[in-house]
């Protein structure tokens, strides 16, 4: 009797979780009606396969509107006017056929997903030509990391990153007004959920001892593919699921902004052999249930700062902390930044060296810190909608250069009313901490 209770309660909250996701899920779209009300938002799945990949990837967007992981080529209508929801299938996916599909068109898929239409994508024909009007809006989300396929005359003229799939649809129904939406939708995705930050913070908790890993690997003439190999070594280790991007060990001027964004380009991924004296961005994270990690240092070659490295770096980590207390609920970014441009000054009279009175002097003027930045981490990084709000989940990234190398620091934290909660506690801040730890 004992045995069969257990089996009912543990088909109870099984069934539950279910139905709890699902109206979880359902008020996703509802907010995403809401905030299209005056058109349709089109949210594709992946339908690149990556076959050097450790597994497939969903659209971070996709995810959150659906909950489907392994559903690839479909696409996601939300018409703002009804509140309704239509996902429309491919049935041919001929690197899965070997399995049962994650879902199938039909009543029995829509009610368990709370999807209101789950249909064969033979049907987004007569769904587009239905609302297919004058002043109908299409809104869609681009691939931030996609480049351009075909020169823009051949594409749509004030949506040059238009998908493919995308630009066929407005020639084909050129009375819709089609308008890119990527941010508006990573904002819905800025407030996280008990469900989300129980991920969140499994990611989170992952990346400290894997950018602990990253450190220790780092040695003067080694390769920083060497460095990274062993970040994503230490994610698996941590029952993450790999990385939730490639990492990046990036020394000497590899580390300087914009630099870094050359390697997504690059077959070797700038790599390098590291160099005594240089310093290293390590930015770093691991991926738990789809949700992602993000945390980094800045760290000397040699596992020794030069003095006046030592200096100039500790009196960033100053900065930083000064910023990390101005962290809460209701705080813009400027504000965050005037905390930080506050420490800055407050150390100039004592500065010693002259890399340090540099990097003080450049560092305190806004204009000069381009990629200085504060930025909401969940499915994927995204921009801080306005104000901070209690329940997001953001990384504090300042970003800055002086003397040809490049400095950083970065932790997730998750914002409350009062402060904000250091979501990877443990990851040295000091100069003379790191220093220790590389040992």
């Amino acid at each position: 009797m004992r045995s069969l209770w257990i089996v009912v309660c543990v088909t109870l909250l099984a069934n539950y979780g279910q139905a709890s996701n699902s109206a979880d899920l359902q008020g996703r779209r509802q907010r995403a009606a809401a905030a299209f009300h005056d058109g349709i938002l089109l949210v594709h799945a992946k339908s690149a396969i990556a076959i050097e990949g450790d597994g497939f990837r969903q659209s971070p967007a996709f995810y959150y509107l659906t909950g489907l992981e392994n559903t690839s080529s479909a696409l996601l209508a939300i018409e703002g006017a009804s509140g309704q929801s239509w996902l429309f299938l491919n049935p041919d996916q001929p690197f899965a056929r070997s399995l049962p599909a994650e879902v199938e068109a039909g009543p029995a898929a829509a009610s368990r997903l709370g999807i209101d239409h789950v249909v064969d994508w033979k049907e987004l024909e007569g769904f587009l030509d239905a609302r297919a009007k004058p002043d109908a809006k299409l809104y869609y989300t681009g691939d931030g990391w996609a480049l351009n396929e075909l020169p823009p005359a051949f594409g749509l003229q004030k949506s040059e990153d238009a998908p493919a799939w995308l630009v066929a649809i407005a020639k084909r129904w050129p009375v819709f007004e089609v308008k890119e939406a990527g941010r508006n939708v990573a904002d819905l995705m800025a407030l996280q959920s008990p469900a989300e930050l129980t991920s969140l913070r499994a990611a989170a908790k992952a990346t400290v001892p894997a950018v602990m890993a990253g450190m220790r690997a780092i040695k003067p003439g080694l390769s920083q593919r060497a460095v990274e190999a062993a970040v994503v070594n230490a994610c698996w280790q941590q029952g993450a699921h790999g990385v939730s991007f490639w990492p990046w060990a990036m020394s000497g001027t590899n580390g300087v902004f914009p630099r870094p964004f050359a390697s997504v380009a690059r077959y070797d991924h700038l790599d390098q052999s590291m160099q005594a004296g240089d310093l290293v961005r390590l930015d770093v994270g691991c991926e738990w249930e789809h949700y992602q990690g993000d945390l980094g240092r800045t760290v000397p070659v040699s596992g020794h700062y030069t003095d006046d490295q030592r200096e100039t770096w500790n009196i960033f980590v100053a900065a930083y902390h000064a910023g990390v207390k101005a962290l809460r609920d209701g705080v813009t970014p400027d504000q965050v930044f005037d905390a930080w441009r506050s420490e800055l000054v407050a150390r100039r009279p004592a500065a010693k060296s002259a890399l340090a009175k540099e990097a003080i002097d450049s560092w305190s003027k806004k204009e000069n810190d381009r990629y200085w930045q504060l930025h909401t981490m969940n499915l994927d990084a995204g921009r801080v909608p306005g104000n901070l709000r209690a329940g997001m989940t953001i990384d504090f990234e300042p970003i800055v250069s002086v003397g040809g190398q490049g400095y950083y620091l970065e932790d997730m934290f998750l914002i409350t009313a009062q402060g904000a909660e250091n979501l990877t506690p443990g990851v040295p801040y000091t100069a003379e901490e790191i220093e220790t730890a590389m040992r």
